[in-house]
């Protein structure tokens, strides 16, 4: 019989492909059909800094009278949003019967670790830390940025038991290094990559718009090669995939390049939940095909170690070769 299951920072999934963390995620009933459809874990919709800074702020701006209410405002608001999420995270536990990974969508340290401990209470299986600003301080070094989700990292997984997976952008300058020491401040996986929202601009109404939400059918890529990489670097550690999954052959080749979960966003809100059967079903004809008993058979058969011409996961520029490839 055919094993899809993975362990995934040590929890075991019953299929490699998680519900990533999107508004998808906030909704009950949404998640009861993934788990049913067969998704290893959820990660819930994030607990947004930004935003209850800027809930906080617009409750303020209604009434400038009164500014010394401006702490209890914005505690009133915090408490108000940590006990929504706790709430979502006891229903999503209740009546999922999947791992339920929490998420924080941060850019400082402030209360995170409490709050962290808090999800960790109410049943959370691990938890997803999203941190990210945009780097616009014209003073500010890139180790200064580093340093900042080195420290997030560290206070926040040194409080838990549950294991810490880290969501990045793919725009650091020495990304194994980077990873390599976010694993040394307590992260137990990384989530490759953070797919951030673009502005756009309309040129009928001459005003910046949002772009297009969803991801492409190639962005994938990025994410197979880094995976690659990384994952023939540092052992022990895991590595999730995330953005571009729109079908089941880009996540079985995610997972030959290493990565231990795939992560779907755009494919559930583009094709509804059941897709996830639908990729597992595809997932179980490659294994009948190619032979393979487990995913823990050909997991990372195709990372930067383990091919004979490395090479080809470094190569950056497009050359014209004689050859084709197969």
């Amino acid at each position: 019989m055919l094993d899809i299951s993975v362990k995934y920072m040590g929890l075991r999934l019953q299929s490699p492909f998680i519900a990533a963390s999107s508004g998808y995620t906030a909704d009950i009933e949404k998640m009861i059909a993934l788990a049913r459809s067969g998704v290893g874990a959820i990660v819930l919709k994030s607990l947004f800094e930004e935003q209850i800074n800027g809930e906080a702020e617009f409750i303020l701006s209604q009434s400038s009278e009164y500014p010394e209410n401006a702490d209890f405002i914005q505690r009133y608001v915090t408490d108000h949003s940590i006990e929504k999420y706790i709430e979502l995270i006891k229903e999503a536990k209740h009546k999922c019967g999947v791992p339920v990974i929490a998420s924080i969508n941060c850019f400082s340290q402030g209360k995170w670790t409490s709050f962290a401990k808090e999800m960790e209470r109410a049943g959370a299986d691990a938890l997803e830390i999203n941190i990210y600003s945009l780097p616009i301080a014209k003073y500010k070094s890139s180790i200064e940025i580093e340093n900042d989700y080195k420290e997030i990292v560290k206070s926040v997984s040194s409080v838990l038991n549950i294991p810490v997976a880290v969501k990045i952008g793919g725009e650091f300058t020495n990304l194994p290094q980077f990873v390599s020491s976010l694993k040394s401040y307590g992260a137990s996986a990384v989530t490759l990559f953070n797919r951030f929202y673009n502005p756009d601009i309309s040129l009928k109404s001459l005003k910046i718009v949002p772009s297009h939400p969803f991801s492409g059918k190639h962005e994938y890529l990025k994410e197979l090669r880094w995976i690659a990489i990384l994952s023939s670097m540092l052992r022990n550690f895991d590595f999730s995939a995330s953005t571009g999954v729109h079908d089941s052959n880009a996540a079985i080749k995610l997972l030959l390049a290493g990565a231990k979960s795939v992560q779907l966003c755009s494919a559930l809100y583009q094709q509804g939940p059941f897709i996830v059967a639908t990729f597992i079903e595809e997932l179980k004809w490659f294994m009948e095909e190619k032979g393979f008993n487990s995913i823990d058979e050909f997991c990372g058969m195709l990372n930067y170690a383990r091919i004979d011409h490395p090479e080809m996961f470094e190569r950056v520029q497009f050359l014209k070769v004689a050859e084709k490839q197969k």
